[in-house]
């Protein structure tokens, strides 16, 4: 995984290609709106759409070569695979800590997601552009003390201090409820873990958390 400094340029053509494909090896589990709905990151300030477009076309070309048929693979699967392929590794007891119902995301030290659980986005309603290129606190809302307390750890995490945290009892279960998408979908969490994620050389170069989903529900009156 590349940092944002080594990142330097991106194009609309070559994220278009990218977002397609990867609508096409999910398939009926996350489907494009319209022929090209790439607003969200032709939105984007042009100092983000170069990691926003590298962090896609990894994933893509990870996807590509390790999720099919995506159905017949865990989350857990997904990832042991994606950490292998960059080589990547997390806490020694990480997998451990994990199964197959768990949802994970990693995070690099830029604060993009470049690993997206399967299960997570089954149950989210924005287009695959908005959850690609839109930063996550301005897809969902949550109470503010359970960002803070994981804006605390996530630090922690990615400068060193902190190797694992069970994060039971220290962040409690919560709803993140959308703030756009169409179904205006209200998503109860269970915060499991987190991990540092080391390159080869043993460096902190992003951060695992785990998670289980409770229960989800449309706030809009026309989908109830």
């Amino acid at each position: 995984m590349k940092s944002l400094s080594e990142v330097t340029s991106a194009s609309t053509e070559a994220y278009e290609t990218a977002l397609k494909k990867f609508a096409d090896l999910l398939g009926d589990s996350h489907k494009l709106k319209g022929a090209y709905p790439g607003y969200a990151f032709d939105s984007l300030p042009a100092l983000y759409k170069a990691p926003v477009l590298q962090a896609l076309q990894e994933w893509v070309e990870f996807f590509s070569m390790n999720a099919a048929p995506a159905k017949s693979v865990s989350d857990k699967q997904l990832l042991w695979r994606f950490l292998g392929a960059f080589r990547l590794k997390p806490d020694g007891d990480f997998f451990s800590k994990i199964d197959d119902e768990t949802c994970l995301e990693v995070i690099n030290r830029a604060g993009l997601q470049t690993f997206r659980s399967l299960s997570f986005m089954s149950v989210c309603s924005y287009t695959l552009d908005e959850v690609i290129s839109v930063p996550w606190p301005n897809l969902y809302r949550r109470d503010g003390d359970i960002t803070r307390d994981y804006i605390q750890l996530q630090a922690t995490i990615t400068d060193g201090t902190l190797t694992h945290t069970d994060l039971p009892g220290l962040i409690r279960e919560h709803e993140v409820v959308e703030i756009s998408g169409f179904d205006q979908l209200a998503t109860t969490l269970k915060p499991m873990y987190l991990s540092p994620v080391y390159d080869v050389t043993g460096a902190v170069v992003g951060a695992i958390h785990a998670f289980k989903i409770l229960k989800c529900e449309s706030l809009n009156p026309a989908q109830g």
